[in-house]
Order: C-alpha cells, then sequence, then structure tokens
C-alpha cells in the first residue's frame, strides 16, 4: 500500500484547517439561515392564511419554534469547528460579535442541548 511521506501529511491537515472567519461564516449558514428561514416561513404562511395581522403572529410563533433549532444546530457547529482544528475559543469573539452565539456564560447559551 502506497504510504504518503510525513511533509504530504502535515501539508494535508494544515490544509483542513480553516480560519476563525471561514468556520464563522460556516455557522451562519448551517445555523443563522435556517434559524431564520423558519421565521420568515412562519411568519409569511400567517400572513398567507389570515393577512397582516397574522404575520406578527406567526413571527412570533416561528421564533418559538426556531429557538429549540438553534439551540440544536449550535453544538453540531461547534463539534464542527473542532473537526476542522479550531478551538471554541478561537472563534467565539467573531461568532459573539456577529450574532452567531451568545456571550459566553449568557442565559441564552445555556439552552444550547445535545441528543
Amino acid at each position: 500500500m502506497f504510504a504518503f511521506p510525513q511533509s504530504l501529511l502535515i501539508q494535508r491537515r494544515l490544509m483542513k484547517q480553516v480560519s476563525a472567519l471561514r468556520a464563522v461564516a460556516h455557522g451562519h449558514l448551517t445555523v443563522t439561515l435556517p434559524v431564520v428561514g423558519l421565521i420568515v416561513f412562519c411568519g409569511l404562511l400567517g400572513w398567507l392564511l389570515n393577512g397582516v395581522g397574522a404575520f406578527f403572529v406567526g413571527l412570533i410563533v416561528g421564533s418559538a419554534v426556531a429557538w429549540p433549532l438553534w439551540s440544536f444546530l449550535v453544538p453540531r457547529w461547534r463539534d464542527w469547528v473542532e473537526d476542522a482544528g479550531l478551538t471554541g475559543d478561537d472563534v467565539q469573539y467573531l461568532a459573539v460579535a456577529t450574532y452567531l452565539l451568545w456571550p459566553q456564560g449568557s442565559l441564552f447559551e445555556r439552552t444550547e442541548f445535545r441528543v
């Protein structure tokens, strides 16, 4: 069986690592986009079914449904960050600054769960 020289293996590991900026962008695509999409979908569904007043009710219902989705998706993104070769501290500041995550220790951050 063919074996890679050690330097090629190191290069492959370095290529797998991503920057904090790219990791946070990936988080917005895999966490924020589905959450916001669900909220907007519920709002539009309410508007289509009952008019403008129901649009706001749909946004509230969508937010209530989307919160557990966020709490479910964020730990999976955190696992992806670690698999990509970064630590949680590497991305925490940028993720909080771009509203992907809540500040460490906040009540909302404690709602994250793993199944």
